[in-house]
């Protein structure tokens, strides 16, 4: 696999975290990449062959797709070389680039030609599959959500109180988030949840336990790292990790050690034989009617 990561351009970076160019991202059939959540959503173009997603117990085929907010681990296997050009979004991203999708778009993985008009997007994947190189590609990405681009569509109170979160590691109440905020909780869940596809609670849960699996690389075992990162006991923090990972923490925790993407995103190699198996169900590859 070939992963290079690009810092976006100064008008993106807001609503950007970083930009990939990958070249047969699964790699061989014994390869197993999987997304954690991290509270980034994922804006895909692939211009090689199809990505197989399975997110809890469905399965969807897409070529270019977008991965609303995830509260579960998403695992990828490819049906052929899978190449593309991916946009990591901050947690409140997607609305500045096309508003009024976000929760239809959590939990589940969407055709990008659900979301953009299809001719566009079909532009952009035989562009991409002539270009010569990954700064190439990648710029032609940025040009595309550069004029996709809507910053009034942006909540700005939204954004800060994911920053507040962000900096307090998920240890921020809520209801002394919104006093802070001068919102009430209530207001506050119905306008994150129309931005993000979440509630403030879901979102401080998912960046508790990446914490944790974070510390985790310096501290001697899971019950100091549960103390360390704000759960009232080890227990409690096995329980969100079944809940939001499928697995237990020292399942999870040999490839946490040696991935090289963990740090910048949710991404990681997870052998197939730590991933509980899915359940079968159709494809599904757009927007709910």
């Amino acid at each position: 696999m070939s992963l290079r990561i690009f810092s976006p351009s100064r008008l993106l970076a807001p609503y950007v975290t970083a930009i990939w160019d990958y070249e047969d991202l699964i790699g061989s059939e014994e390869s197993a990449l999987t997304i954690l959540p991290d509270n980034a959503t994922y804006l895909c173009f692939l211009y090689a062959d199809l990505l197989q997603t399975t997110h809890r117990d469905c399965v969807y085929t897409t070529r270019s797709g977008f991965a609303g907010y995830q509260s579960y681990r998403s695992d990828l296997g490819g049906m052929g070389k899978v190449s593309g050009v991916s946009a990591r979004l901050t947690p409140w991203g997607l609305n500045v680039f096309r508003s009024g999708i976000v929760k239809d778009c959590a939990e589940r993985r969407v055709d990008c030609r659900d979301i953009f008009p299809r001719y566009d997007v079909e532009k952009i994947e035989d562009k991409l599959a002539r270009m010569p190189g990954a700064q190439e590609r990648v710029r032609c990405i940025e040009e595309f959500l550069s004029a996709m681009l809507n910053q009034s569509h942006e909540d700005i109170l939204i954004r800060k109180a994911c920053e507040e979160l962000n900096a307090s590691n998920g240890n921020y109440p809520i209801r002394s988030l919104a006093r802070d905020l001068d919102i009430t909780p209530r207001s506050l869940e119905r306008r994150f949840f129309s931005q993000l596809g979440a509630t403030p609670k879901k979102y401080a849960r998912v960046l508790r336990l990446r914490n944790a699996i974070l510390q985790r690389k310096t501290l001697p075992d899971w019950a100091d790292v549960a103390c360390a990162v704000g759960y009232y006991d080890q227990s409690h923090m096995i329980r969100d990790f079944q809940d939001l990972y499928g697995l237990s923490p020292q399942s999870l925790s040999p490839q946490i050690d040696v991935s090289e993407t963990i740090q910048f995103s949710g991404l990681v190699n997870l052998p197939a034989i730590a991933r509980k198996p899915a359940s079968s169900s159709p494809h599904a590859t757009g927007l709910p009617s």
